[in-house]
């Protein structure tokens, strides 16, 4: 028996839940995937899989094995893709996860330009919010934007992205362009829920004053909240609020007039980090790393965007981020 060969089938089966599909990504016949995964279990004494009418479910010992099989394949993968990158270019799937904004608004409109540079590299997008959700654990590198911790992945802090607040001309001329932070208590604001479940309904500004630091802390209200910034940025266009937003990922609507910055001479605090993560046994296959670099570039260039003023880390979490109420002003009545 081929031990790697039947390791391998048997993690691609465990993935995709079906020895058929697993004979798919692997481009072999499902008779081979099928012998070769119970000689495997022969050879462990042990039943990896239940089948059933719903395909294939690990049991417990086959779930043990899974886990301890699958960063051993994929370092003899990351140790033959490092013999062959020196005269390879760079080629394979790269599954990339990201916060969907941020993929759709940052990532994609450059990949032509990254695909022309890399014709036999397929990337696989996925929308991920949380470091901890189970689709993160399928992907080879993230790109998200907040605070969380890197447990066993590496991390690799990007720029931030700076933030401002902005509606339309037409719903600033209805309801008054606001001079100062404390304005804002009278607009309806569009409060994003992060990937933590805490609706971020506290807008902190701050201004270098001559007594020294000022800072402004605003408790925001609107009748729309939403875990996805496009929800939000659909009702501002649509002249119904106030949003807090980086100019990196609104460029058009900026530079068109349909929305218009407010509170400029305030830097907006608290904008969350941008990181990207990935697995400690792939950080030097050429695929992730052209790719990492590509990416890392491009949010350079788009922190340069604006001259708003933003600070942050993915270590340094603020007070409000911390305990588990739902609302961020809840640390207002505690701190």
């Amino acid at each position: 028996m081929d031990k790697l060969k039947a390791i391998q089938y048997f993690l691609a089966a465990a993935q995709s839940g079906s020895l058929s599909a697993a004979a798919r990504q692997q481009g072999v016949s499902l008779q081979a995937v099928a012998k070769l995964v119970s000689a495997l279990e022969a050879e462990l004494g042990a039943t990896l899989f239940q089948r059933g009418s719903r395909g294939l479910q690990l049991t417990a010992d086959g779930a043990q094995y899974a886990e301890a099989c699958a960063p051993l394949v994929a370092q003899l993968q990351a140790a033959d893709d490092g013999l062959r990158q020196a005269r390879q270019r760079p080629q394979g799937t790269l599954v990339v996860g990201g916060t969907p904004f941020l993929l759709q608004h940052c990532i994609v409109p450059t990949l032509s330009a990254f695909h022309a540079s890399y014709p036999d590299l397929t990337l696989d997008l996925r929308a991920v919010l949380h470091l901890e959700e189970t689709a993160a654990k399928d992907c080879d590198l993230l790109l998200l934007h907040g605070w969380f911790e890197a447990g066993s992945w590496v991390r690799r802090e990007l720029p931030v992205m700076a933030q401002v607040t902005a509606a339309t001309p037409d719903y600033w001329k209805r309801q008054g362009f606001p001079r100062h932070p404390r304005d804002l208590a009278d607009h309806n604001c569009l409060s994003y829920r992060n990937p933590y479940g805490k609706l971020l309904d506290l807008w902190r500004y701050r201004q270098a004053g001559p007594q020294g630091e000022v800072i402004e802390e605003v408790v925001v209200r609107g009748w729309l909240n939403s875990n996805h910034r496009d929800n939000l940025l659909a009702l501002a266009l649509d002249h119904g609020g106030v949003m807090r937003i980086a100019p990196a990922t609104a460029q058009a609507d900026l530079a068109s007039g349909r929305l218009v910055a407010a509170l400029l001479d305030w830097e907006m605090m608290d904008p969350p980090p941008l990181a990207m993560y990935f697995r400690p046994e792939l950080r030097r296959t050429l695929r992730l790393r052209v790719f990492a670099d590509f990416a890392a570039a491009h949010c350079a260039e788009l922190a340069q965007v604006t001259n708003a003023k933003g600070q942050a880390s993915a270590d340094g979490r603020p007070a409000w981020h911390q305990g588990n109420s739902r609302r961020a002003s809840s640390w207002l009545s505690h701190r």
